[in-house]
């Protein structure tokens, strides 16, 4: 077909067995199996009308986050993952990524075999900490003996390409345990590792027992000081820095999450999901009877869509290409805006290299190493 697009496609699952202290991401706690049922027949109508209303795209990849999408069955995973394949096209003739989510504890063996068999070739797992005491810190369910069985249940049944999330800045950590962490990670040899700073997120648990004094978080230096170390213990071991948070062994890197990253299309399908089309934003109703209501009727349950300004658009592209070790090309964002960004952010640029944390070359605009950890503040000059 002309002008077919190629997209990566996001599923939101928002199921969790419990909420963690520090998320703010849309989850519900349930055990409801009936909710779960209705919740796919609804994402699955949503697949159905887009792919009527879209004829022009195809999917490049497919990511299911949450959530816990591994707090469903392999059976009802099987069903989402074919829906896609009979309401989309698929680009090109190789195999895609599709990557699902996982925490420890909601997979093992024979479930590990059937999400391979659905298609899914790409397991992430929210380790977040091998420190058992770290864990429950947090409000993880899981301990690091659930972890490893859950990882190990994985590979063998035959998962070549897992990522494991993990996070620095956490209650209770300290260098000498977060580097026992990392080295407890290296050896298992995963393909990719992904690595967030603690954030305290307004009205989450987590705010309300540090505001308490019943939890005391690392200082901003020493959190510093474990993500320059995590930098530099897995260059060691191989794993290219070519994201801000993210690492991968050479040919590793995640293709959904660079969809994003270099600034391309993504449609989300789910309650809460955000999707960028034709330089629109549109999101998604979070509540799961409002989604679930208006998608029996047959109506997309979009809650608002957004048109990004020229300015909105140059914003986003700069800030999402610094997030990348690669950087901002210069002939890139002249050719999509058809103009310099000297042009319009010539004064942040100045200002960024002058205090030290960009860097500049004949083609490209990067981060320093002091960037890289100081990035939130590189991304605020460039937001109105």
């Amino acid at each position: 077909m002309d002008n077919q697009q190629d997209i990566g496609l996001y599923l939101h699952i928002p199921f969790c067995l419990s909420k963690c202290s520090y998320c703010d991401f849309f989850s519900i706690v349930t055990g409801n199996e009936g909710l779960k049922r209705r919740y796919i027949t609804a994402l699955i109508k949503e697949m159905e009308i887009y792919r009527q209303k879209k004829k022009d795209i195809s999917l490049s990849t497919i990511y299911l986050g949450g959530g816990t999408p591994t707090i469903l069955d392999g059976i009802q995973i099987n069903e989402i993952i074919s829906s896609c394949f009979s309401n989309f096209q698929i680009a090109g003739n190789k195999k895609m990524e599709i990557t699902i989510e996982a925490n420890p504890g909601t997979i093992e063996i024979e479930k590990s075999k059937i999400l391979l068999q659905s298609g899914i070739n790409r397991l992430s797992i929210g380790a977040q900490s091998l420190d058992n005491r770290v864990l429950k810190k947090i409000g993880r369910v899981h301990t690091k003996e659930d972890f490893l069985a859950s990882y190990n249940a994985a590979r063998e049944a035959g998962f070549s390409n897992i990522n494991i999330d993990l996070m620095f800045g956490l209650p209770g950590q300290s260098m000498a345990g977060f580097e026992k962490t990392l080295t407890g990670i290296i050896k298992l040899k995963p393909e990719h590792i992904s690595l967030y700073g603690l954030s305290i997120e307004s009205g989450t648990p987590l705010e309300l027992l540090i505001a308490a004094g019943k939890i005391k978080l690392p200082s901003d230096d020493l959190s510093n000081d474990l993500f320059v170390m995590a930098i530099e213990l897995l260059k060691e071991h191989n794993y290219e820095h070519y994201e801000i948070s993210n690492f991968a062994l050479p040919g590793k890197r995640s293709i959904h999450n660079q969809i994003y990253w270099n600034d391309k299309s993504y449609l989300g399908l789910g309650a809460g999901a955000t999707s960028y089309l034709d330089n629109k934003r549109y999101h998604n109703y979070q509540d799961l009877e409002q989604y679930i209501e208006l998608l029996n009727y047959g109506i997309l349950p979009v809650e608002y869509q957004e048109i990004l300004s020229m300015r909105e658009r140059m914003s986003e592209k700069i800030i999402l290409k610094l997030r990348m070790m690669e950087g901002l090309d210069k002939n890139d964002f002249f050719n999509q805006f058809k103009t310099s960004v000297e042009h319009v952010f010539g004064k942040e640029l100045y200002t960024l290299k002058e205090q030290g944390l960009l860097a500049e070359n004949k083609t490209r605009y990067l981060l320093t190493k002091k960037g890289i950890s100081l990035a939130n503040n590189v991304f605020t000059e460039f937001i109105d």
